[in-house]
């Protein structure tokens, strides 16, 4: 195989990495779509699981990415004790031109503590 030959071998492989990380074929609805259904999978059955059933809560905002979209959630898990956002989480998932989701990063909002109550004798 001459140098000639391989360079158009060469270029499709250029051309083809460079489409799929421009990823026309993705919109940012399909993206949200995308982290929506996999959010739901991952919480189906779980009886005190997570939800964006809270205040403020669901899918936030897609940021166009290399090879796809960043797509960021806010949501509550467990019984909260009320609705606010400091018990909220905030999480990152990229979906990838191939449909593929990750959970990049999460951005937890800690609970205020509680002191326990003092035992009066």
């Amino acid at each position: 195989m001459t140098k000639a030959s391989r360079l158009p071998i060469i270029a499709a492989i250029i051309i083809i990495i460079g489409i799929f990380a421009w990823a026309p074929w993705m919109s940012e609805a399909s993206a949200k779509n995308t982290v929506n259904a996999y959010f739901e999978k991952q919480n189906k059955g779980i009886v005190d699981g997570c939800g964006f059933n809270c205040e403020g809560c669901g899918v936030k905002e897609a940021t166009k990415i290399l090879f796809g979209y960043a797509v960021e959630v806010e949501y509550a898990c467990g019984f909260l004790p009320a609705d606010s956002k400091q018990y909220h989480t905030i999480k990152t998932i990229n979906v990838y031109s191939f449909g593929i989701t990750k959970e990049v990063k999460s951005a937890t909002q800690s609970p205020p503590t509680i002191a326990p109550a003092k035992n009066i004798s």
